[in-house]
């Protein structure tokens, strides 16, 4: 009965200390902290708290907020997000989209196949 209770104890014990060691976050420094390790005119997709998603490339950033340029089909001026309201941010390549690869593998295909096709007609007519 008495190593149960002094079990218990020493496992309460042990946990109240691991918790009180943890230390609060500060994000905003954080976010601020990565931003200004980005490259210039890197391109990034920023989550909002309130769910919305920003895709942009980082103009310059201050001590509280970010200026992006969004990047859209339709341009728009830059946008100032505040620290305080990222939920995440995602550094984005820019490049080709796996399906744009697939149909140029395609294309880079038919166009081999008919130029196979030419050749052998052409050696059959001589």
């Amino acid at each position: 009965m008495t190593r149960s209770v002094l079990a218990t104890i020493l496992v309460f014990a042990l946990a109240a200390t691991s918790l009180g060691a943890q230390q609060p976050v500060n994000e905003e420094q954080s976010w601020r902290h990565l931003v200004t390790a980005l490259e210039p005119a890197a391109l990034v997709s920023v989550r909002l708290k309130d769910g919305k998603q920003v895709v942009g490339t980082v103009l310059e950033h201050s001590e509280d907020a970010v200026v992006l340029k969004p990047r859209t089909r339709i341009p728009v001026a830059a946008r100032a997000i505040a620290f305080r309201d990222i939920d995440s941010i995602e550094r984005k390549k820019v490049g080709w989209s796996p399906g744009a690869k697939v149909i140029f593998g395609i294309g880079v295909g038919f166009g081999a196949l008919m130029l196979a096709t030419l050749v052998a007609f052409a050696a059959y007519a001589d």
